[in-house]
């Protein structure tokens, strides 16, 4: 049996000692010496949490490679906690693992639950919604930067755009600084905001400007509109708005993936 199986088996005998004779240990399975990479060995710990004996239940994950180089995976679940509580204390055992690398750290990491008091933790910001949709031609940038800027009425926002050439392309010759593939992204404090942000988008009739100067409306293509999570970053700092040429696919993914809905969504 290799080091790692060994000090799970061990960890897993303290931890039925430490909870003998209550119904707060729950064994899931697998057997250390049958877990795999995909169907890790995991447990649930029954807690009463805090001075106001919070009911909670831990759910721990061993990984294949813990404890020599991986720590334990932790899942919150309580009938009274929602997601922003239960993150959060999945962070704070996130971090009590975190100062004993290398070792068995479960029972030493559910111990600080017992002086939980959740209005201290760190809830981050819950119930921010971001927006992002895609303009395939801007005529004027001047023009539309100033409405999209006024549309998001200092609420985060950035976009990301490439430039075309136009002293050769009769097509454009009358615009003025075009751009293409035109990515917008917009962080507001709650779904309304949002709401409101994109049917300002929408009906503006002078987002950008015809071939002629005269003023009208963007064709435009929604990609995500989420639910951000608590602690998901920002765009930018309130009132800030950015804009980013970028030259390649590799670019655009690089600036936007960290805040797209599978990284930055509840």
């Amino acid at each position: 049996m290799s080091y790692n199986k060994e000090e799970r088996v061990a960890e897993l005998k303290a931890l039925r000692r430490e909870y003998k004779g209550t119904d707060d240990f729950e064994f899931l399975g697998p057997k250390v010496p049958d877990a795999t990479p995909d169907n890790p060995t995991r447990m649930t710990i029954h807690k009463k949490a805090g001075a106001d004996a919070i009911p909670l239940n831990v759910t721990v994950e061993m990984p294949e490679d813990y404890p020599s180089t991986k720590p334990p995976t932790f899942t919150i679940s309580g009938e009274s906690l929602d997601r922003a509580h239960t993150d959060a204390i999945v962070e704070l055992l996130d971090e009590q693992a975190s100062y004993m690398p290398g070792m068995p750290c479960i029972s030493t990491s559910i111990m600080a639950l017992g002086d939980l008091d959740l209005s201290t933790l760190d809830l981050g910001e819950p119930g921010r919604c971001r927006s992002i949709f895609k303009v395939d031609v801007v005529n004027n940038s001047k023009q539309f930067t100033k409405s999209l800027k006024s549309a998001a009425a200092g609420n985060p926002c950035v976009y990301y755009y490439r430039t075309i050439e136009c002293q050769n392309n009769a097509k454009f010759s009358f615009a003025v600084d075009p751009w293409r593939a035109v990515y917008c992204l917009c962080d507001a404090p709650d779904k309304k905001t949002a709401v409101e942000y994109m049917k300002t988008i929408r009906t503006d009739g002078a987002m950008d400007m015809d071939m002629l100067g005269k003023p009208g409306r963007i064709q435009l293509t929604v990609l995500e509109e989420f639910e951000m999570a608590p602690k998901a970053e920002s765009v930018g700092e309130e009132g800030g708005f950015e804009g980013t040429e970028y030259r390649t696919d590799e670019d655009l993914d690089g600036l936007m993936d960290q805040f797209l809905a599978a990284t930055a969504g509840v």
